[in-house]
């Protein structure tokens, strides 16, 4: 169990790596790590010997290391489903005219796996890679949603429910029954949840025994996504997510 304790906090350092730390030193890591900086220096050390972490141009300061790309670009061209939802969400575009973003599970949180971008000069972007908070829009709550209560439940406890807008639900009650509406009606829509001016209609890619392998979503601007527009959208979406599964089930890949 000591061992395992130890692969899980090299791994929460690695995480810590983002779009806004890209960098850090020893004691920001050791402070969002809640490390002492002692430890902090020696899972970093271990971490940079396997080429995960490495010394940055400026001294005293880390950032991913290689390594990371090579797995990452083993991940991707393992990871069947993009290649699957590819074509099926540049149709999804074609059709609405919206960003279209895929995301799957990552840890707590969900990640942004592909996305096809609307032409409009003004449109939502989501960056592959970006990862949000399960709790707030469509594009995370659709995932979410398909989660047993248990493993919701521990998300809630241990993520957290932060406010990102005034529309960002942050109360577990109010945020459970959410759940329970999103997975019996079988899609999300959300309005300015995470970005304050946006609306998004999402619908769950399940396998077989009906659990979640990713989410689907067409993401836009308020002023576009409205109307006759959101129902939709949100019919399409179901039909794009049903389609990508049904070829995922084809494939027979083990996603």
């Amino acid at each position: 169990m000591a061992g395992l304790g130890t692969l899980e906090k090299g791994l929460n350092i690695l995480s810590l790596f983002d779009k806004e730390y890209p960098v850090m030193s020893i004691p920001q890591i050791a402070a969002r790590s809640n490390l002492p900086e002692s430890t902090a220096y020696r899972y970093v050390a271990t971490l940079k010997s396997q080429g995960l972490i490495k010394e940055d141009t400026k001294p005293g300061y880390y950032r991913l290391g290689l390594k990371i790309l090579e797995l990452a670009q083993v991940a991707r061209e393992r990871l069947g489903i993009i290649d699957i939802a590819l074509p099926v969400m540049q149709q999804l575009l074609k059709k609405t005219e919206e960003t279209i973003v895929l995301t799957a599970i990552s840890g707590q949180k969900v990640m942004c796996i592909e996305r096809v971008e609307s032409n409009h000069s003004l449109r939502l972007s989501f960056d592959q890679g970006r990862t949000m908070f399960m709790h707030a829009g469509a594009s995370a709550k659709v995932i979410m949603a398909y989660l047993d209560e248990a493993e919701q439940d521990r998300i809630i406890r241990e993520a957290g429910l932060p406010r990102f807008t005034e529309n960002t639900i942050t109360d577990p009650g109010i945020l459970r029954a959410n759940l329970k509406d999103i997975r019996r009606k079988g899609f999300c829509i959300s309005t300015g949840e995470v970005d304050p001016g946006a609306r998004a209609a999402a619908a769950p890619i399940l396998d077989e025994q009906g659990k979640i392998i990713a989410g689907l979503s067409v993401v836009g601007p308020l002023d576009r996504i409205k109307g006759p527009k959101i129902d939709k959208f949100t019919h399409l979406a179901m039909e794009a997510a049903s389609e990508i599964a049904e070829q995922i089930d084809k494939a027979g890949w083990i996603l």
